[in-house]
């Protein structure tokens, strides 16, 4: 039987053994430890003691730190729950991003006009539940080419003790997909949270990008955490607090026409001047495309007691929402539906 000690020893010894395949790939690439002291230091931002990370990497020191461990983990974007994990665990971690895709069809973006840190909204991943998520994503130059890019999502949760903050910290490789022009970034944190980010790309001839708008898929704030697609938007600078209103238009999935009822369309012509504005200049057009419509609940329907079976409402549901207002599909192209020159000359003007 094993004692204690020879257990932690085992332990240690898987850890050191899990990092320095890591090691071993960075320096086969020409790195050494200096240099990756060094990195983890002045590009990374950890303060480490070169002593410490030699040991933590030596695999006849019993020495490992813990800070040390995690510091490499982020700057190698390596599965911390893996490299922790039991020394018989035969699980391989997800590899990262950039290693998973073609390098001809794909490729890490590196285009220096999307750095930056960029700010940003979605909605809640709660349902019937309308607030806002607030987003911080920096892309940054990642060590061996490329860009790397961390996303904060700052939120607030209602529990015994009343509305608290919430915030996640994930991080992820922005890909570039020479064939379609798009940009995705799959973003997860140590804890399992993950926000796959999807948008157009386009190249700018101007030095920095001001406004983007994509799909986001995460997972809902419900017991079974069913995945949640929705739109996002980035600027590239605060929007003021008294411009927020606007935000929530601009997530609507774009689309030629947006129906509202009358009782809506009432209430915001007397909440603003602008709505009783726009109502009575193109009152002549609004008129024009009224229509009559139905809200159909589905879940409702189907829960109702009735003589239909439920496969003949199915039926009759689905017929009904081939021919429903919403859309079926939706295109963010470069040229967004929302004019680009109200985000820029107005949204963003403090």
């Amino acid at each position: 039987m094993r004692t204690q000690s020879e257990t932690k020893s085992e332990q240690i010894q898987a850890v050191k053994e899990r990092l320095n395949q890591e090691y071993n790939k960075f320096a086969n690439n020409g790195g050494t430890l200096y240099s990756l002291h060094k990195i983890l230091n002045e590009r990374q931002g950890f303060e480490l003691n070169y002593d410490t990370l030699r040991k933590t990497l030596n695999p006849n020191s019993s020495t490992l730190d813990f800070f040390c461990v995690l510091a490499l983990c982020r700057y190698w974007k390596l599965d911390t729950a893996y490299i922790l994990s039991p020394p018989g665990n035969t699980q391989k971690p997800m590899p990262p991003a950039e290693t998973m895709v073609d390098s001809i069809k794909f490729k890490a973006l590196d285009d220096p006009a999307y750095l930056g840190t960029y700010y940003g909204f979605l909605f809640s991943n709660k349902k019937d539940n309308s607030d806002l998520h607030r987003l911080c994503l920096k892309i940054e130059p990642s060590q061996g080419g490329g860009f790397a890019a961390a996303l904060t999502v700052e939120s607030n949760v209602v529990d015994k003790d009343g509305v608290r903050p919430l915030r996640k910290e994930l991080h992820g490789i922005p890909i570039l997909s020479a064939f379609n022009s798009n940009i995705f970034m799959t973003l997860t944190d140590d804890m399992g949270n993950f926000f796959f980010l999807y948008m157009n790309y386009k190249k700018y001839i101007t030095p920095r990008v001001f406004y983007r708008k994509g799909v986001a898929v995460t997972s809902a704030a419900t017991d079974e955490r069913e995945p949640v697609m929705q739109s996002f938007v980035l600027f590239d600078r605060p929007i003021p607090e008294d411009k927020l209103c606007y935000i929530p238009g601009l997530l609507l999935p774009p689309q030629d026409s947006c129906p509202i009822t009358e009782e809506a369309l009432n209430t915001l012509k007397r909440e603003h001047s602008a709505v009783a504005r726009f109502a009575e200049e193109f009152d002549y057009m609004i008129r024009e495309h009224r229509e009559t419509v139905y809200d159909v609940n589905e879940i409702s329907i189907l829960a109702e007691k009735s003589s239909m079976s439920r496969e003949e409402r199915f039926k009759a549901l689905s017929l009904l929402k081939e021919r429903a207002l919403a859309a079926n599909k939706f295109f963010f192209t470069s040229n967004l539906t929302e004019s680009v020159e109200f985000v820029r000359d107005y949204l963003l003007t403090p």
